[in-house]
């Protein structure tokens, strides 16, 4: 059995009348422009995307750092932080110091003292900074003294140096605080800028004193000129002469005949005119560094005219004749530059004269 749809045969019922569809597809289409419409219009307070971040503060730590020796260091580190407070680690700094003669700053922030004072450490990043305090102070860690040991003839003199230095060993350039001593003034005394002065034979220990540090030389006094005296006694026959009193005796220099001092002790004069010396000149005698006179004429001294007399820088009488002496003149006298009276008469001398001698003022 067929059925008829309008009737029509059964195929059409596959065919609906068109106009049954467009009420749908309208209403869809409405439907869709509103939903549209309410997406786009309907809210109005959509927030703008985020700033982003940028440096706001900077802080320093430590914030106050001090040094009491040259040459120490210390790390600094810098906190940056954006507008919002929080934490930016990426951040480069750039570090500068305001004054480079007391302390520097290196690209990564260590501080290096350099000198006495004050100064404060930036952190930048841009036009934002932070800063933090340094000074430096030294405070003295040791004094030490220069030479560690001395030996000063008896009237002659030795300067000792001290520096006060703080714990990397720079000196603290306070030694107008130094107060010096010695422990034996009777052998040695020490002024308040450290000059020693050999008073008599023996050891004495110098001490240089700051607040509590202090720093000790030990000093022997000895009686050089005597011991020079002694080996031009037995050089030259010396138990044998005219006139020896007080020779080798424990009686000041001073005191043995032909032997004269000045106001320190020092010999200046060896005169020993005509007392049958025999044997030869020692060089020793240029140890005699105060000598001004040296009178050994009308002697029986033989061999060569010791070169080492040129040194005796303070000779002004070198009287040398009539005696055997051989050789030529040696140059080195030409070194006397004050001297002002030389006789080498009958000898047994060879050579020519030096040129040097002729250099003499």
């Amino acid at each position: 059995m067929q059925l008829y749809c309008n009737g029509q045969p059964p195929l059409c019922r596959d065919k609906e009348p068109k106009m049954s569809r467009r009420p749908f597809a309208f209403l869809t289409l409405i439907a869709l422009s509103g939903l549209a419409w309410a997406t786009a219009c309907g809210d109005d307070t959509t927030e703008p995307p985020p700033e982003p971040p940028r440096a706001a503060a900077i802080t320093v730590n430590p914030d106050a750092t001090e040094f009491t020796a040259l040459g120490a260091t210390a790390q600094l580190n810098a906190e940056v932080r954006d507008q919002d407070g929080q934490p930016m680690s990426g951040a480069t700094v750039t570090w500068a110091s305001s004054s480079a003669g007391v302390a520097t700053v290196s690209a990564a922030g260590l501080v290096t003292a350099v000198g006495n004072g004050s100064a404060s450490i930036t952190a930048s990043v841009g036009a934002v900074s932070g800063s933090a305090a340094v000074t430096v102070a030294q405070e003295a860690s040791e004094v030490v003294v220069s030479p560690v040991a001395d030996t000063v003839p008896v009237g002659d003199t030795v300067r000792l140096a001290a520096e006060v230095l703080d714990a990397n060993g720079h000196a603290v350039g306070d030694d107008a605080s130094l107060i010096w001593s010695s422990s034996d003034p009777s052998v040695a005394t020490v002024d308040e800028s450290g000059l020693v002065s050999g008073v008599a034979q023996g050891m004495t220990t110098i001490t240089a004193a700051s607040s509590d540090l202090q720093a000790t030389v030990e000093i022997t006094v000895a009686d050089v000129d005597r011991g020079v005296l002694v080996a031009f006694y037995e050089a030259t026959a010396g138990p044998g002469w005219i006139e020896n009193e007080g020779w080798l005796s424990d009686r000041p220099v001073g005191e043995w005949h032909g032997v004269t001092t000045g106001a320190n002790g020092r010999v200046t004069g060896l005169e020993l005119p005509a007392s049958n010396l025999i044997g030869s000149i020692p060089p020793e005698l240029a140890r005699l560094t105060h000598l001004e006179t040296l009178v050994l004429e009308r002697n029986t001294l033989a061999g060569p005219i010791p070169p080492e007399l040129g040194e005796l820088q303070g000779l002004k009488t070198l009287v040398l004749g009539v005696n055997d002496l051989t050789g030529s003149i040696p140059a080195a006298l030409g070194d006397l530059s004050i001297l002002e009276d030389l006789r080498l008469r009958r000898n047994e001398l060879t050579g020519p004269i030096p040129p040097e001698l002729w250099t003499i003022s």
